[in-house]
């Protein structure tokens, strides 16, 4: 796994209120024991939000919603 998917686990716990970078960072060095610094944290964020899998609101991050296989396959083709 990498940074990326780490920090993306970590928003998937926290999908109604999001979470601060310090709940992210705490939430990786329990689950994956690696202390990560918060601009390593704040690159993976930079790189999620450019990939459209992740939003900021405020001082919180959030996992965008997942589209199912069907609803991505009507949004790109159609009905």
């Amino acid at each position: 796994m990498t940074v990326d998917d780490w920090v993306y686990e970590a928003l998937e716990q926290h999908p109604k209120s999001g979470a601060t970078l310090r709940e992210i960072q705490r939430y990786v060095d329990e689950h994956h024991y690696e202390e990560l610094a918060t601009d390593t944290i704040e690159a993976a964020l930079e790189n999620l939000i450019s990939q459209g899998r992740v939003h900021k609101e405020g001082t919180r991050w959030q996992a965008t919603h997942k589209v199912s296989k069907d609803d991505a396959l009507k949004k790109l083709f159609g009905e």
